[in-house]
């Protein structure tokens, strides 16, 4: 297995949004020292839920202060950007980073981010779809044109090139059925999150991306290898010992979960578009019922190393190739940080290599 560090920069009270940034970049240098494999990077706006607003200029930021560990996009969102400007944006930090860029692409859930960016959600799959096709056709073709529903491209020539060829591995962010097929019938691996619930959302992801692999024709040499870069997201804690863990931990996480739901659902789910309004509901009733102690028993991957080991384990037994450890989150303070990635990568990651 692979382990990455995650980082959302999340805005908790009581913290500097200065102080949030650069303490979050700092964790990133840790990351390498400390043996992991790579720094993700993910992007949000206009929330306290995460200060990642540019994934293309932090990710120039992983580059400048790492020498080694590999650079992920978890993921950009496409919606909320020109794909000219975007392929441009990546390449020169494929560039700078001497080649280590991993571009997860996603569609974007979170309707404060589609208002304010005055983007209908309802268009995200559409816009998902031509950006990808524009920002893939910038990165490998001297020359394109391209005449589609949302932009319109009579001849460029996009240069710089990324060092990797044809480009950087893509990844695909899958929150829905529909997103998993989609990653598979491209060819590209899956990113998933584990936010709330039970991790038989993980089989069942699993399992939909596997039979679409299958439909579209691919051997099991290369359903094999993309499952092997099967990431997933979740939130990581590690103390000396699982009260520790859990009385440390408790108050960062019911902040994050309760900035999710803010951010997830819209204040008014009737001002929503009416293809929206069912799926708002849907997921406010199941954040309605997420709890301390559910979390604790089916979500978290808090505890002890021995009882994070096992997590980590129930994880490799299912199949996940990577492991985006999300351990800064809800205004952890920076030196329980350090010493959770420091207990993880000592004496959990050594059990998985």
């Amino acid at each position: 297995m692979r382990f990455g560090t995650f980082y959302f920069f999340q805005a908790a009270p009581g913290h500097r949004h200065l102080d949030i940034i650069h303490r979050e970049l700092e964790q990133m240098e840790w990351a390498e020292e400390l043996g992991f494999d790579e720094v993700w990077l993910t992007e949000h706006h206009f929330i306290d839920y995460g200060l990642a607003v540019d994934p293309a200029t932090l990710a120039a930021a992983a580059a400048a202060r790492t020498r080694r560990v590999r650079i992920g996009l978890a993921a950009a969102i496409l919606p909320f950007h020109h794909p000219l400007r975007l392929a441009e944006q990546l390449a020169l930090v494929d560039i700078l980073s001497n080649g280590r860029l991993d571009v997860g692409f996603g569609r974007g859930n979170r309707p404060a981010e589609f208002a304010g960016y005055n983007v209908p959600q309802e268009e995200n799959r559409q816009r998902f779809d031509e950006t990808v096709e524009i920002v893939t056709r910038a990165w490998t073709e001297e020359r394109f044109s391209h005449e589609g529903r949302f932009y319109r491209v009579p001849e460029a020539r996009v240069i710089p090139k990324p060092v990797q060829r044809p480009h950087p591995p893509i990844y695909q962010v899958c929150v829905s059925k529909d997103g998993v097929e989609s990653a598979a019938l491209r060819g590209w691996p899956m990113l998933n999150s584990v936010l709330y619930g039970n991790l038989e959302q993980l089989v069942a992801n699993r399992d939909a991306y596997v039979a679409a692999l299958q439909k579209s024709g691919r051997g099991e040499d290369e359903i094999a290898r993309l499952l092997n870069d099967w990431g997933v997201s979740r939130h990581i804690y590690v103390a000396p010992t699982d009260a520790r863990a859990l009385e440390e931990a408790k108050a960062a996480e019911l902040w994050y979960q309760e900035s999710l739901r803010r951010f997830l659902i819209p204040d008014r789910i009737e001002d929503a578009h009416p293809s929206l309004q069912a799926g708002f509901r849907a997921m406010a009733e199941r954040l309605a019922q997420v709890t301390w102690e559910g979390l604790v028993a089916e979500t978290l991957a808090f505890g002890s190393p021995e009882t994070v080991a096992r997590h980590i384990e129930t994880m490799r037994q299912m199949g996940v190739g990577q492991v985006l450890c999300w351990m800064n989150f809800g205004g952890l303070p920076h030196e329980r940080v350090r010493r959770s990635m420091e207990l993880f990568a000592r004496e959990v990651m050594p059990r998985f290599r």
